[in-house]
């Protein structure tokens, strides 16, 4: 194979006819594809070379024969995108990033697998129809063994970011795409797909595409960074780069090692900075970290205390002065015996549980299900809902299921405090830094939380300028407070929340999209309370946690009706208010229409009169209008307990919830005096 730059189709059809690998029938090809050159008016260069060299010889494609793009049935896609959950959950990110700076410029972002098929895309809603027909659409496949040049399968067979434009696709049919591509390595080296931009009808040169390939490329290397973070939270972990060197977040240089000092994973700009200036003999991975740094495993944690500030040592490999930030996973407590442990696990509070969090609602369920999968693996959570949605409370109880519920949980409405005084809330200050400040200095709410969880509501409101700070902070895991001369080393979990659309917030530049990237490690969309489909099990969780027990209180049809259906700007939070509100004013804690507030009242007006519970005449009567063994049995049980909701619940094994929506079925009312 000739890796050159050819000067006309001459060049290239030598080349073709040189090849060992070539047919009587690639023969017959060649004249045309020098033709088709000279008429494309493109002079390929090397990568081109090699990519329409492989199209034609080893995958026995012909330019004149038209190739449709493959795409999957709906089937194939779900089944796809199941395997690929844990890829996608991680690189989504990167690619609504992209998407968002360039979609209003006309460009179609795609990501793909190591295969050529695409996961995930986002185009543009103007040019949605013209997409389609281009075949670059979710489920589409371009691996180069099929549609010969093109960027995507181009840029995963040669492993490189690179451009395809227009008239160096192989097939006509995509000879009006210019697509900026890069790949995806996983920390092992290993491609995982590819971020693929492109444009229709560019009429610029090929040069004209080379700032968007840089965005690709800055986006590509973020997701690439977030799958390293991800894959070692369990084990130290370094930034290096060269002493008074500058490196931007998107290319850190990361090293993970073991317990040994030897080098288990990188990512793809440090295996692009060290593989190349290491001996022929060497490779990165199973490298000893002293050979690389000078310093054992042990020296570099003395050096750092623990890793609370950087070391700077003299590789004797690389021969330059290097600048090492560790980072320290959280040191998980050790228990003398299961019992103090277990103790401390099921102790009781006062705040709800992820599993009763979950409730009825299947999205919550699922919420709750993949918030599991996420603790104790130091993965920032951002959660967002509509005010009143319980953010805080599911804050609070992923901190409880953690490793650190023994820890602090330290909350700060980002929203209440003014924007002078939240820089000092957060960093605090040490004595004497300041006219008027406490002789005996203050910690900032990040260093009281160390060892827990620091919980950041409403960051939407966050200033700008704090967001940048804030930033570097969560990333090097240190703090210097005011006054301070050395930094603080943090062992949190961030756990942030708000109400308002961060993308939004990001377009009217009021909120850092890297910033926005460091805390959004999982995305939790908590539900609005009328779109969730277990409001009764809400309201009797209400009133067991926050309004002294469930026992004894009944709701007429027509207001639980209203309950139902009212449209909760407030969620959860206006719903708790309404029942304490409604039982303060009931009588004997049956609650009627007239027992809602007024701005209730008035959205069911139409809604048939409501009749008052009716005391049991007869056991016999009232068996007869149950019907069955089940009905009996519930009505045995409920007179059993005195009517007793909760204790019935736990006799049957089933929820409060479905004990009164079984009480509805079988028509089972209480009486107004329990017998």
């Amino acid at each position: 194979m000739l890796l050159r730059t050819f000067s006309g189709p001459e060049d290239w059809s030598e080349m073709i006819m040189q090849n060992p690998h070539h047919t009587k029938s690639t023969k017959d090809m060649v004249n045309y594809v020098s033709n088709h050159f000279q008429e494309r008016n493109v002079l390929p260069d090397t990568l081109i070379t090699r990519s329409w060299e492989r199209s034609l010889l080893d995958y026995g494609l012909d330019p004149a024969i038209s190739q449709e793009v493959e795409i999957l049935t709906s089937g194939e896609i779900k089944q796809q995108l199941e395997q690929h959950q844990d890829y996608l959950q991680i690189a989504r990110n990167g690619l609504n990033g992209l998407s968002k700076r360039i979609s209003q410029a006309g460009y179609a972002v795609l990501l793909t697998d190591e295969l050529g098929l695409a996961l995930d895309a986002s185009l543009p809603d103007h040019m949605l129809d013209t997409w389609t027909d281009a075949g670059l659409l979710l489920g589409s496949r371009w691996a180069e063994n099929s549609m010969g040049t093109n960027g995507i399968g181009t840029c995963l067979v040669e492993k490189k970011s690179l451009i395809i434009h227009r008239q160096e696709h192989f097939f006509h049919e995509q000879n009006k795409l210019s697509c900026s591509v890069s790949p995806i390595f996983d920390p092992l080296g290993n491609l995982k797909g590819c971020l693929n931009a492109s444009c229709l009808g560019f009429d610029g040169d090929k040069q004209h595409q080379y700032l968007t390939l840089q965005m690709v490329m800055m986006y590509s290397r973020m997701i690439e960074n977030a799958f390293f973070r991800q894959a070692y939270r369990s084990q130290i972990t370094m930034y290096m780069k060269p002493l008074n060197g500058f490196t931007d977040l998107a290319h850190e240089q990361l090293i993970a090692i073991n317990d040994r000092g030897v080098i288990i994973g990188a990512n793809r700009a440090a295996f692009a900075e060290y593989e190349n200036r290491l001996c022929t003999e060497q490779q990165l991975l199973g490298l000893s970290i002293i050979e690389l740094t000078g310093l054992t495993v042990d020296e570099m944690l003395d050096q750092s205390h623990g890793g609370a500030r950087s070391v700077r040592t003299q590789s004797p490999t690389l021969n330059e002065e290097l600048e090492i930030s560790l980072r320290i996973p959280a040191t998980k407590s050790v228990a003398t015996s299961n019992a103090p442990k277990e103790i401390s696990k099921t102790r009781l509070h006062k705040h709800p549980s992820l599993a009763q969090l979950a409730g009825h609602d299947l999205s919550v369920q699922q919420n709750v299900q993949q918030i599991r999968h996420v603790i104790n693996k130091d993965i920032p959570i951002l959660i967002t809902g509509e005010t009143g949605t319980g953010k805080e409370a599911f804050a609070r109880a992923i901190h409880d299921a953690s490793d650190r519920a023994d820890g602090p949980f330290i909350a700060l409405n980002c929203a209440a405090i003014p924007e002078s005084l939240i820089e000092s809330e957060l960093f605090g200050y040490r004595s004497g830094s300041f006219t008027g400040a406490n002789r005996k200095g203050m910690k900032g709410k990040l260093e009281l939380a160390n060892g827990g969880t620091i919980f950041l509501d409403e960051i939407g409101d966050m200033p700008v300028q704090l967001q940048t700070r804030l930033l570097r902070a969560l990333a090097e895991r240190e703090i210097l407070p005011l006054g301070a001369t050395e930094p603080t080393r943090l062992d949190i979990q961030v756990i942030s929340a708000t109400h308002q659309d961060l993308t939004q917030r990001i377009q009217e530049k009021l909120f850092r999209e890297d910033f926005y990237y460091r805390l959004n490690g999982m995305a939790l969309k908590l539900p609005s309370l009328r779109d969730r489909d277990d409001k009764d099990y809400i309201i009797n969780c209400i009133l067991d946690n926050e309004l002294g027990g469930a026992n004894g209180v009944t709701f007429a049809p027509q207001a639980l009706q209203v309950l139902h259906g009212y449209h909760w700007p407030g969620n959860i939070r206006q719903l708790a208010n309404v029942l304490r509100y409604s039982l303060a004013v009931s009588e004997q804690q049956h609650i009627t229409m007239d027992s809602l507030p007024v701005e209730l009242r008035g959205t069911h007006k139409n809604l048939p009169e409501e009749p008052r519970p009716q005391a049991e005449t007869s056991v016999s009567t009232l068996s007869e209008r149950v019907g069955d063994e089940e009905g009996r049995h519930l009505l045995d049980c409920l007179r059993k307990h005195k009517w007793n909701i909760t204790q019935v619940s736990d006799e049957l094994g089933i929820c409060r919830s479905t004990v009164y929506r079984k009480m509805k079925k079988y028509n089972i009312m209480q009486p107004n005096e329990i017998f």
